[in-house]
C-alpha cells in the first residue's frame, strides 16, 4: 500500500515508527497504537505525518503550550500545516482590546460584527480543516457539537497525564443547604440544580444585552451546567464511581474511574486512535485506567541520548512525608543539596519539592547558608519561572513544586536538578484516598508515581548534545525502585547510587 511520507530529514527511529504505525491501522486493523518515545524523538512531527495519511484527523493534548509549538513549527507549516484554537480567553477583540469572552459581540445579543476577527477564523479552521488541534479540555467540552465531532484519526499527545486531567474535569465542588450522607443524595440534589442552572442560563440568553457582570455570571453558570451533566451522566449509572467529601456545607466529588468519562467523550472522536507519550511504562494499565479498548500496538522507541549525558544519581538522604517532615531531616536535606550545588558551582539548577510545606522549609534555610534562591507560590507560578528563565544572574537555583513536566530546562538553564521527594499521590485528596486507601489499589498508586518521576527526570536533558544530572535523595527511592518492571529500560540504564552525604 502506497503512504503519503515526505522526503525530509527524519531523526533517528522515526521513519521506521512512521511505517510501522501505518501498517498497523491501515494493513493489520489495529484500532490504537501507543507510542512512548522519550524527549528528542520528535513526536510531534512524527504524529502529523500520520495524521496526513487519513481523510480527517483531531490532535489533542493536555498541555496547552504545545498547541502553540505546533502552529509555529516550520517543518509541520512546510508540510501542509495545521489548523489550532484555543480558549475565547486567548484571544483579543480587535475593537476593543479585551479577551473575546467578554467582547461586545458576547455581550449584544443583536450585533453583527463585520470584523473577522482571529478566534471566529481559527474555529472556521478547525472545523473546516483535515487536521485541526484542540486542546484535551475543549475536547472534552465538545462532545455534542456536530462540527466538533468524529474524525477518521484521534491522536492524544502528552497522554500519560490525561487521567489526571480527566480527574480534574470530573471534580465538582458545591455549597449544599444540607449535609448528604450518601451519593444518591447528590444525585437528587444536582438534578434539581441542573433544572435551575438552565433556566438560569435560558433566561440571561433571553436578554438583549448583558452586562460584564450578567456575562460573568452566565459563563459560571454554563460551567456549572457541564459539571453537573458530567455527574448525573456518569452517577447515575454508576453511582460507586463517585466518593465526596464534605467541608461543612461544601462538598467536592471526585470520579474514580475517569475511563467511564473519556469513552463517552474523547475516544470516540476518532475512528482510529494515535496516543503518545514519553512515558506510558504499561499499555495495559494506561487502557485499564483511562477506559481506551480494542486491539492494541504498543511500541516503545529507544532513548537517544547517551547514558552518561543523563545520569540518575540516587543518594537516600532521609524521607519527607509527612510524619518524617522535622527540622533535623530538613536539614539533611539542605546539606546534601548544598554539596550538590558545589559540584554544580558555575551551573543553574532546579530542585523539586512535591509540596508548598517543602518548598518553604528548604527555601528557608537554603537563604540562612545564603544561597540565592527563586521560589513561587500558588499565584505567581508562571511570573517566577520566567524570572528563572530570563535573569542573567548565575548560577541560580530555582525551588519548584508542580513543575515535574511541560517545561524545557534544556542546555545552560539547567544543569543539575534535585527530586527531594518521590511524588507520590497525595492521600488528602478525596479520590487517592478512596482508591489507594480504601481500595488498596496499590499497582495504581506506584504507576502514577513512577510516571511522575520519570517525567521529573527529563527536564534537564531535551537534546542529543544536553547534558545534566538529576540527583533524587528521597530514601524511599529505593523500595520503588524494587518494582524495575514498571520503570522503561533506559530510566533503569541511568541510575547509579552513591553513598550518603551525612556531614553539616
Amino acid at each position: 500500500m502506497e503512504y503519503w511520507i515526505p522526503d525530509i530529514k527524519y531523526r533517528k527511529y522515526q521513519l521506521a515508527v512512521i511505517k510501522r504505525v501505518l501498517e498497523a491501522f491501515f494493513e493489520q486493523d489495529y484500532e490504537n497504537v501507543i507510542i512512548e518515545a522519550p524527549t528528542g524523538f520528535g513526536k510531534s512531527v512524527v504524529n502529523y505525518i500520520i495524521a496526513k495519511n487519513f481523510q480527517s484527523a483531531w490532535y489533542t493534548t493536555p498541555q496547552v503550550v504545545l498547541l502553540e509549538q505546533l502552529r509555529n513549527d516550520t517543518l509541520i507549516e512546510k508540510l501542509g500545516g495545521i489548523a489550532v484554537l484555543k480558549g475565547k480567553d486567548k484571544y483579543i477583540c480587535p475593537h476593543t482590546g479585551e479577551p473575546v469572552e467578554v467582547a461586545p459581540c458576547q455581550r449584544f445579543r443583536q450585533l453583527k460584527c463585520k470584523t473577522i476577527c482571529q478566534w471566529r477564523l481559527d474555529r472556521y479552521r478547525v472545523t473546516h480543516s483535515p487536521i485541526s488541534a484542540i486542546s484535551f479540555s475543549m475536547m472534552m467540552k465538545t462532545y455534542r457539537l456536530r462540527d466538533f465531532g468524529r474524525r477518521s484519526l484521534l491522536i492524544v499527545d502528552e497522554a500519560d497525564n490525561i487521567e489526571d486531567w480527566g480527574a480534574d474535569f470530573g471534580t465538582l465542588r458545591f455549597r449544599l443547604g444540607f449535609k448528604p450522607e450518601t451519593i444518591g443524595e447528590v444525585i437528587s440534589w444536582a438534578r434539581n440544580k441542573l433544572q435551575h442552572v438552565e433556566s438560569r442560563i435560558k433566561e440571561l440568553r433571553a436578554k438583549q444585552i448583558l452586562t460584564p457582570k450578567e456575562l460573568a455570571i452566565l459563563k459560571t453558570l454554563t460551567e456549572q451546567k457541564e459539571k453537573l451533566e458530567l455527574f448525573l451522566d456518569d452517577a447515575q449509572k454508576r453511582p460507586n464511581n463517585w466518593t465526596m467529601k464534605r467541608h461543612g456545607f461544601l462538598i467536592e466529588l471526585k470520579i474514580l474511574n475517569v475511563g467511564t468519562v473519556l469513552k463517552d467523550r474523547l475516544w470516540w472522536r476518532g475512528n482510529k486512535r494515535l496516543i503518545t507519550s514519553a512515558v506510558i511504562l504499561d499499555a495495559d494499565l494506561f487502557m485499564k485506567y483511562t477506559g481506551l479498548e480494542g486491539k492494541t500496538l504498543f511500541l516503545r522507541v529507544p532513548n537517544i541520548f547517551p547514558v552518561e549525558n543523563r545520569k540518575v544519581v540516587f543518594m537516600p538522604i532521609t524521607k519527607l512525608r509527612k510524619d518524617m517532615r522535622t527540622p533535623e531531616n530538613f536539614w539533611k536535606m539542605v546539606n546534601a543539596i548544598e554539596k550538590i550545588a558545589e559540584e554544580h558551582k558555575k551551573e543553574n539548577g532546579i530542585i523539586h519539592c512535591h509540596s508548598y510545606e517543602i518548598a518553604e522549609e528548604l527555601s528557608k534555610r537554603l537563604r540562612l547558608k545564603g544561597f540565592k534562591v527563586i521560589t513561587h507560590g500558588r499565584k505567581d507560578r508562571d511570573e517566577k519561572f520566567k524570572e528563572f528563565i530570563e535573569s542573567k544572574e548565575n548560577p541560580k537555583v530555582f525551588i519548584s513544586v508542580g513543575f515535574e513536566r511541560g517545561i524545557d530546562l534544556k542546555y545552560d538553564l539547567a544543569r543539575w536538578q534535585v527530586i527531594t521527594k518521590v511524588p507520590f499521590p497525595d492521600q488528602d485528596d478525596p479520590r487517592v484516598y478512596e482508591l489507594w486507601v480504601k481500595r488498596n489499589a496499590w499497582n495504581w498508586a506506584r504507576y502514577q508515581t513512577i510516571k511522575r518521576l520519570v517525567q521529573a527526570c527529563g527536564r534537564i536533558v531535551r537534546a542529543e548534545d544536553d547534558y545534566g544530572v538529576t540527583y533524587i535523595l528521597d530514601a524511599g527511592f529505593e523500595h520503588l525502585f524494587r518494582y524495575k518492571k514498571m520503570f522503561p529500560a533506559w530510566f533503569i540504564d541511568a541510575v547509579e547510587q552513591r553513598e550518603p552525604i551525612t556531614s553539616r
